[in-house]
């Protein structure tokens, strides 16, 4: 596989993760990053991706390149991106840290309550 058209590639993976994560950076770190949100079957590719972009750093490793490998790994990658709704994860973001202040405050009332009880008796 030519060395270039695999760095145009991983840019491009790179630009669609930059779009709908909100992350930037190299395609490494952005892989390290959305390790957690991809599925388990997902991560190892995704690793394997993040290895090629090394590997073409390397004289030697950038010509050893195979493009079955790359391509299953960048499919895959594309298929879960293309599932992934910016918007629908930030309201899950807000809707989960709107749940958990609630519950720490019916929690703390709760507290207080039996505290006023036992303080009272």
């Amino acid at each position: 596989m030519d060395p270039m058209e695999a760095r145009a590639r991983l840019d491009d993976l790179s630009a669609e993760i930059a779009l709908k994560y909100g992350i930037t950076g190299t395609f490494s770190d952005q892989i390290a990053k959305i390790r957690r949100a991809l599925p388990r079957y997902e991560r190892a590719r995704a690793d394997d991706l993040a290895k090629v972009e090394s590997a073409l750093e390397h004289p030697t490793h950038r010509n050893e390149l195979m493009r079955e490998p790359f391509e299953r790994a960048e499919t895959a990658l594309l298929m879960h991106l293309e599932r992934v709704d910016r918007s629908e994860r930030i309201r899950a973001y807000a809707l989960d840290a709107i749940s958990s202040v609630l519950l720490n405050v019916v929690l703390a009332a709760i507290a207080v309550g039996v505290l006023y009880v036992f303080i009272r008796s």
